[in-house]
């Protein structure tokens, strides 16, 4: 699918971007604009601005934004081609599409194409003589015909490669999207006698289908999904989100369960928030996706012990990204779908309103492997804890955590703020320039002059100690420089403030965006900033000891100079896998270059003495 660009030009104009951001964002004006909560990032102080006069919007925090149609097209995620097409519908707005070979948007199109028509043999096939085993054991798990049929339910015969192949497409674009599998003699399909759940985007697009098994062996995997293909990302997206995200986002909370019964019985019984994350662990990205829609979720998984570890990484995953989580026990059943059709939608009901808060969920899991009693075992008990705490980044949120924990466990709340906080430093991807004798030198070093800017933009302290290095990347270095002429080390140099000068084109302005830590999550906590600024000045000084180790070699030094250099550059590299803290950094740092400028001034006056001799 291709469009003129006049017409792409034409479809922005004619949007309004504060209609098309209305619908999602909660908006409020503010003078000429509007303001309300970024919906591409957690955003508890309204951050997202939208211009009717520019016809954009931007988050000044984590640089989310754009036109009315990457706005839409980011939001859906979609592509930029279906978000056009879907826009120039919604609003009635005359574009002409254009269809060219064999191009990307082309393929996509023959992609949904395809998985619509397959999902329409699959729901077919289930009403036919062929398919009466599946329609009767759904039957028997309390489906009728219309709900099935209501929610795409089919059935995988072992004749969707045929029945395709019959309509003109070809093997290679059905084992790309999962439908076929190829073996040293022949193509067959990829789901054989299974239930097929379809799998759709938030674009309401069948990507992909889950499929249950009616095979009583053993040796055949009861559920087996789609695999990844260029229109589906398994750990990118929730069965049941795209058909029920604007009721999630209206109720501001969803239900996770695991399987696609689970879902389809709490839905057809009322619960229309119910999700389920494709029988995989629940991934970063897909709580990503659902924090645009909800910040609170009840984690509804199966009772057995897979549920339940389950349950527990998956608190783990969504406390990082800030959500407020509870966690439903169904006492007599094994999965909800099982819980409701044996004690009805009002138990259930009951159930969620009884539901306990993660923590405590977490409390009552730990402790059945620990006699708090003992006094071993009650310290191995609270350091099952320190995962937890370190996806916490609410201050507030620790304390009461920790008071608690404090008051059931009986032990004193600081030494428990020690254990769990203090000294549990959060998790956080460090650099990954750690030696400068590698060959993607200049790939390491840009990422060093990135993260570098990224954290005195985010913490004006931290200048100081970087102001005299060379940056390399034009960008970083006039971001220094702008440092240099404007930080005095007292009044903050605020983001905000930075990007309304004329001193940096907007190009640069977006740039300055993307580097503000503000919006990188692994670096948002005090402990985390404090962790990078070692990481970052470590490099910066690694690669110093690296350039004098040359220097050593090249410049026409005395032997007694050239072995004391030698020596203090190995001490300092010793000391640098020493540090504990910011202040041992700080320490190295100073008597670094103290040092080396000794040497730099006794290597000048012996060169010199040399010379007039």
């Amino acid at each position: 699918m291709k469009f003129r660009e006049e017409d792409i030009e034409r479809l922005n104009r004619e949007l309004k971007i504060e209609e098309i951001v209305g619908e999602v964002v909660s908006l409020k004006k503010s003078g000429s604009n509007y303001k309300g909560l970024c919906p591409f990032h957690i955003d508890s102080n309204p951050s997202f601005m939208v211009s009717p006069n520019k016809n954009i919007c931007k988050c000044f925090v984590c640089g989310g934004g754009g036109g009315p149609i990457k706005f839409y097209s980011d939001f859906k995620q979609i592509t930029f081609s279906e978000a056009v097409k879907e826009l120039a519908e919604k609003y009635n707005i005359d574009i002409k599409i254009e269809y060219q070979g064999k191009e990307k948007n082309v393929e996509y199109k023959e992609y949904y194409e395809v998985m619509n028509l397959v999902h329409e043999y699959y729901t077919a096939e289930i009403f036919k003589n062929t398919g009466r085993i599946a329609l009767e054991y759904l039957t028997s798990r309390g489906l009728t015909p219309e709900q099935i049929k209501k929610n795409g339910i089919g059935y995988a015969n072992n004749g969707a490669v045929d029945y395709l192949m019959s309509k003109g497409y070809g093997t290679d674009i059905l084992i790309t999207l999962g439908i076929a599998k190829a073996s040293e003699s022949n193509i067959y399909d990829a789901f054989r006698n299974r239930i097929m759940f379809p799998i759709h985007s938030l674009g309401k697009k069948v990507i992909a289908f889950g499929g249950r098994t009616l095979e009583k062996g053993k040796d055949v995997p009861k559920y087996i999904n789609t695999p990844d293909t260029p229109i589906f990302k398994k750990g990118n997206i929730l069965y049941g989100l795209g058909e029920r995200s604007s009721i999630i986002k209206k109720k501001n909370y969803s239900i996770l369960m695991e399987g696609y019964m689970d879902v389809l019985t709490s839905v057809i019984e009322g619960f229309d928030v119910t999700l389920a994350p494709l029988g995989t662990a629940f991934t970063e990205e897909q709580g990503m996706l659902l924090k645009k829609y909800t910040s609170n979720i009840i984690l509804a998984f199966d009772m057995d012990g897979a549920g339940q570890k389950a349950t527990e990484k998956t608190i783990l995953t969504l406390k990082k990204q800030g959500f407020n989580i509870r966690v439903l026990t169904l006492t007599g059943a094994k999965d909800p779908d099982e819980y409701i059709k044996k004690y009805g939608k009002q138990s259930f009901l009951e159930t969620i309103q009884n539901s306990e808060e993660c923590f405590d969920f977490l409390y009552s899991y730990y402790g059945k492997e620990y006699d708090l009693n003992d006094m071993f075992s009650k310290q191995n008990f609270i350091k099952r804890f320190v995962e937890f705490f370190q996806n916490i980044d609410d201050k507030i949120e620790k304390t009461l955590y920790i008071d608690k924990l404090s008051t059931n466990v009986r032990i004193e709340k600081e030494i428990l703020w020690e254990t769990l906080v203090d000294k549990n430093k959060p998790r956080y991807s460090k650099p990954r320039v750690q030696e400068y004798e590698k060959e993607n030198k200049e790939e390491a070093d840009n990422e060093v002059e990135i993260l570098t800017v990224r954290l005195i933009l985010d913490e004006n302290k931290y200048f100081k100690y970087f102001e005299n290095y060379s940056f390399q990347m034009k960008f970083a270095r006039k971001i220094i420089d702008y440092f240099k002429e404007n930080y005095d080390g007292k009044k903050v140099l605020k983001l905000e403030e930075i990007i309304k000068l004329d001193t940096f084109e907007d190009e640069e302005k977006l740039k300055m965006i993307d580097f503000s830590l503000v919006s990188y999550n692994p670096y948002s906590q005090l402990e985390a900033k404090e962790m990078l600024f070692i990481e970052l000045l470590s490099s910066w000084l690694r690669k110093d000891i690296f350039n004098y180790k040359n220097l050593i070699k090249q410049q026409d030094l005395t032997i007694i100079i050239k072995m004391q250099l030698a020596l203090f550059l190995k001490s300092s590299e010793i000391s640098l896998g020493e540090v504990k803290n910011s202040d041992d950094m700080i320490r190295i740092y100073e008597e670094f270059n103290k040092k080396i400028n000794f040497f730099l001034m006794n290597s000048r006056e012996a060169l010199s003495e040399k010379v007039h001799k």
